[in-house]
């Protein structure tokens, strides 16, 4: 699919014409660039599910550079949730995983838009053949190929595996949108959401993870306000890397998806 439309018929991506734009007023495009094409692309394809580093590098060694793919990552990303909300985007659009990969934020509800018009042609039913006296062999039928079977097997775990990731994936909640100061830590100020408790193992695990990764923002420094979310999703909590208030339209975060277990790439 060349377009989808995203956050509840909020926006819309248009892979064609590398553009996002709100649904409600179509000639405000904002441009995408064709590697941030490409990676949006990717993670909507991807349809909820993890798209590995190793996915994502090959769309980065289509357009060479002397910097690092891991910061040409962060950068990319960064400026794809900042451009969709440009697009009047009500939220980030992909969250990364560190040092694994990315996935496409739960609340951006990805629904493909199909540009060809539903016309269905009708097959001409083909001409009766002509009655022969030649007397023709009978043909036996052959048996199916266990093959078949084996495929529509493998369809129907592949199907059973897509329903438990995307469930893996589901959200736990609707409003973790609330914060409460945490603490300070030299010249940076943690929140954590205010359904959570200080004591409470996603507090203690993002701050874990915190200080063990030392995540910055794109431009290397140190990011001075730090947002620790409910946990958005079964298997990970979101923390907001702030050079403002997020409470700002234009605040700049850097989405950063902690797991609760990374393990780097094999």
């Amino acid at each position: 699919m060349a377009r989808f439309v995203l956050f509840t018929k909020t926006l819309c991506f248009d892979a064609d014409q590398q553009v996002f734009y709100p649904m409600h007023t179509p000639s405000q495009r904002v441009a995408l660039s064709p590697l941030q094409t490409a990676v949006v692309r990717r993670v909507l394809n991807a349809q909820g599910k993890l798209v590995r580093n190793q996915t994502l590098l090959a769309l980065f060694q289509r357009e060479p550079s002397d910097l690092p793919f891991a910061d040409r990552l962060v950068t990319t990303i960064a400026e794809i949730n900042r451009l969709a909300l440009l697009a009047h985007a009500p939220g980030p659009l992909v969250h990364q995983v560190p040092l694994i990969g990315c996935v496409l934020a739960e609340q951006a509800d990805a629904v493909p838009l199909s540009d060809e018009p539903a016309v269905r042609v009708e097959a001409a039913e083909p001409a009766a053949p002509e009655p022969t006296a030649v007397n023709t062999p009978q043909v036996t039928p052959k048996k199916p190929f266990p093959l078949r079977g084996i495929i529509i097997a493998l369809l129907l775990i592949n199907a059973a595996l897509a329903l438990v990731a995307r469930h893996e994936f589901a959200p736990v909640t609707k409003n973790a949108l609330t914060y409460k100061p945490y603490l300070t830590e030299k010249n940076t100020q943690f929140f954590i959401a205010e359904s959570l408790s200080p004591d409470s193992f996603v507090v203690k695990n993002a701050m874990r993870r915190y200080h063990y990764w030392q995540p910055r923002l794109p431009n290397g420094a140190v990011a001075p306000l730090v947002y620790i979310n409910v946990g958005r999703t079964q298997v990970s909590s979101s923390t907001f890397l702030c050079p403002k208030s997020i409470a700002q339209k234009d605040n700049e975060c850097v989405s950063w998806l902690v797991m609760t277990e990374e393990m780097p790439d094999a």
